[in-house]
Formats: structure tokens, C-alpha cells, sequence
């Protein structure tokens, strides 16, 4: 009888899933090419902490944020082609990934390291969405945050923003 009811739960946690990501698998396969822009920041809006924190995040940051997303998209094989959309544009029909950066912490491995319970723990936020290149057409959006917290020696910063740009790959594959 345990086993009909763990059966029922699986089956009642795994077809709403399929018939949900099912339109959007459908969509991406419409597209071959995904262009991935650079972060977005606005660095005069000081309308809440998190914002004026947004605007310290260097460019150099949200290269390295591009870099690590294109990376972690191709090697997923959401689609066919992707590419940094200041670099090389796309040929074909294409979607674009972007978003604009609403919080950010820089971390500090040091203070996670010897200090614990959440100091110095950095953190990435980016309001995110797919767009159709041609019509500008928002197709989905979705709020991406990653926090890091604490790790071996306090944490790496680039596993951070590995760790984040998964969740961007996660967004793209799953549209939500």
C-alpha cells in the first residue's frame, strides 16, 4: 500500500511538470540562436539598498557574468547556438537573454571564512528575461538570485558566479 501512495505522490509531482514545460520546449524549439547581452545596471537609482547596492557591481563583474552564462547554456545544449550579443549576433532566428541587476554583494571569502553566520556572504540578483529578437517580444522573465554563504575555506567567489550562471541555464531550459 506504501508503495501505490509513494507511486500516486511521484506521478502527481512529475505530470504537471512535463504538461507545464511543454509550451516552452515548444518555443525554444522555434529558435536557433540565443544571444546573451551583458547585465544591465543602473547605476543612479538609489530607490532602495538593494538598488544603490546594484550599482557597485564593476564591469568587470558583469563580463565575467556574461562569460560564465554563454559557457554554462552551450555546454547544456539548451539550443543550437549561443553567443555574447556584443560579439558576434546572430544570423538566424534568435532569442536574447538579458536582465537588469537588482542586488549584489561582493562577499568576502575572508569574513565567511573566520566569521560565519552569514558575514560577508555574496550575492547576485538579476531580474531576467528571454525576448524575441526580431518583435522585442518579452517571452518570459524571471527573478535569478544566487547567495553565497559559506563553503570550504569560506567559499570561492568564481563558484559563485558559476553557481549563478547554472541558474540562468536553469531559467533558459525551463522558462521559469
Amino acid at each position: 500500500m506504501k508503495i501505490i501512495g509513494v507511486l500516486f505522490v511521484s506521478l502527481a509531482m512529475f505530470i504537471p511538470s512535463v504538461v507545464l514545460a511543454g509550451p516552452w520546449i515548444s518555443t525554444l524549439k522555434e529558435y536557433q540562436c540565443l544571444e546573451i547581452e551583458k547585465f544591465a545596471v543602473d547605476r543612479e537609482d538609489f530607490s532602495s539598498t538593494e538598488m544603490e547596492r546594484a550599482a557597485t557591481i564593476p564591469d568587470e563583474t558583469l563580463s565575467r557574468l556574461q562569460h560564465k552564462v554563454v559557457g554554462e547554456i552551450t555546454r547544456a545544449k539548451i539550443i543550437d547556438e549561443v553567443t555574447k550579443a556584443d560579439a558576434k549576433p546572430c544570423e538566424s532566428k534568435a532569442l536574447v537573454l538579458g536582465g537588469k541587476v537588482t542586488d549584489y554583494k561582493e562577499g568576502d571569502r575572508a569574513a565567511r571564512m573566520f566569521i560565519g553566520w552569514g558575514a560577508g556572504k555574496q550575492k547576485f540578483e538579476v531580474q531576467c528575461y528571454i525576448k524575441d529578437k526580431q518583435t522585442g517580444d518579452v517571452l518570459t522573465k524571471k527573478q535569478v538570485v544566487d547567495r553565497k554563504m559559506g563553503g570550504i575555506s569560506g567559499g570561492d567567489e568564481a563558484k559563485g558566479e558559476s553557481d549563478f550562471a547554472e541558474k540562468v541555464a536553469g531559467f533558459v531550459k525551463n522558462g521559469k
